[in-house]
């Protein structure tokens, strides 16, 4: 079976120099997979040359480490990762950001999404603890309580084209979805978005505002009350 565009996408977003047999097929299958693979090969080169970071010795014994815990003990790893990788990990946010305008909200969240919405699907763990949420959203001058909160399974901080917001993946039981959080940025409350057989619902808040999204098949609309109840200001360090 032959490789979507969508899939190709999201694999060149997570592994941009992957040379895999089915990967080489699918790039040579088209001319947007070729220059979609072009342009993630870009990104990297500019990526790797601003970065300038080794891994320090040890780095993927201890990766594998927290991979091998039993399902119920897992984290989300880059809280458990050596400083060096979480720097750049905040470095390649920023070098995504300063690449890239958004004239509007729309196309700041397709853009988000294409970026790195599909490797934090991919990264999902089965427990993020209440700690490391409430250390990010207390950061944003916001929290994430009550039934938001049990269902985080990744988060961490993003670009949003207001300041720094809050990525997250959340289970369902249709499967885990996309929240981004854009605590300074408005938006036309209830608005869709559909891209790249994905949609997105805008969700107006208190503080900000807020992007469910899932796949075409995803009833996004259903996360909307909980979004709603959930995402609280705080005072910032609280």
């Amino acid at each position: 079976m032959s490789m979507s565009f969508s899939e190709f996408k999201k694999l060149m977003g997570a592994d941009p120099l992957n040379r895999e047999p089915e990967t080489l097929r699918a790039r040579n299958s088209a001319p947007e997979f070729e220059a979609e693979a072009r342009d993630a090969e870009a990104f990297e080169e500019k990526l790797q040359a601003a970065l300038k970071i080794t891994a320090p010795p040890g780095l993927l014994a201890d990766i594998k480490a927290i991979t091998q815990q039993p399902q119920t003990r897992r984290r989300w790893v880059p809280l458990a990762m050596a400083a060096s990788l979480v720097m750049a990990v905040g470095a390649a946010g920023i070098v995504w950001q300063q690449m890239h305008t958004w004239g509007s909200v729309e196309e700041y969240v397709q853009d988000h999404y294409a970026h790195d919405g599909g490797k934090a699907l991919a990264g999902a763990a089965a427990i993020v603890a209440d700690e490391d949420i409430i250390k990010i959203m207390s950061g944003l001058g916001a929290s994430a309580s009550g039934a938001m909160s049990e269902r985080v399974r990744f988060i961490k901080t993003c670009p949003t084209p207001n300041g720094k917001g809050a990525h997250l993946v959340v289970s369902t039981d249709q499967g885990p979805m996309t929240i981004i959080y854009m605590p300074k940025t408005d938006v036309t409350d209830g608005e869709v978005i559909t891209f790249e057989n994905q949609h997105a619902l805008l969700v107006r808040l208190e503080q900000g505002s807020a992007a469910i999204i899932g796949n075409l098949d995803q009833a996004i609309d259903n996360l909307e009350p909980m979004v709603r109840a959930s995402f609280k200001s705080s005072p910032i360090g609280a």
